[in-house]
């Protein structure tokens, strides 16, 4: 079975698979992001390492019932034939102090031919924001759109 966009990417391809990760993502469903992933993917997100769909599962569900009203979004950074590096942004709020953040980072992502990733590598870091200083999927805020892919 594969998981279309599939290796080698191309410009399209690979902000196709960017796209369908921010979605999926956004949904907060543990079972259904761990799906994106190779039964034996490897991830390093900040200091933890693990792997696996089981443990992916695990890691999602503890992070998401940390961070209350958790919303994503990725920018494709590069890619190559089975390679994609992206940027991204994510706020949420701190189920035990209310405090809410935003997170910044990279993520570097190795896919099968398939179209499972089979290696992530996330580095990020989070900063404290006020409430109103939110941005990413607040109705009518006055943020503009973000890029999908880096123009810089």
């Amino acid at each position: 079975m594969t998981r279309p966009p599939t290796p080698p990417f191309t410009r399209e391809t690979a902000l196709a698979k960017v796209q369908a990760a921010e979605d999926a993502w956004n949904t907060r469903d543990p079972k259904l992001v761990a799906q994106a992933y190779t039964p034996d993917s490897e991830w390093r997100n900040r200091e933890e390492f693990f792997r696996g769909r089981a443990a992916i599962a695990a890691f999602l569900t503890r992070k998401w019932s940390l961070e209350l009203h958790y919303r994503l979004m990725k920018e494709l950074w590069c890619y190559t034939d089975n390679r994609i590096s992206v940027r991204f942004e994510y706020e949420w709020q701190h189920a035990g102090t209310g405090q809410w953040y935003r997170s910044h980072g990279n993520e570097h992502w190795e896919f099968d031919a398939d179209g499972y990733m089979r290696r992530r590598d996330m580095s990020a870091n989070d900063v404290p924001i006020n409430p109103q200083h939110r941005r990413i999927g607040v109705e009518g805020s006055s943020a503009q759109p973000h890029q999908k892919e880096n123009r810089r």
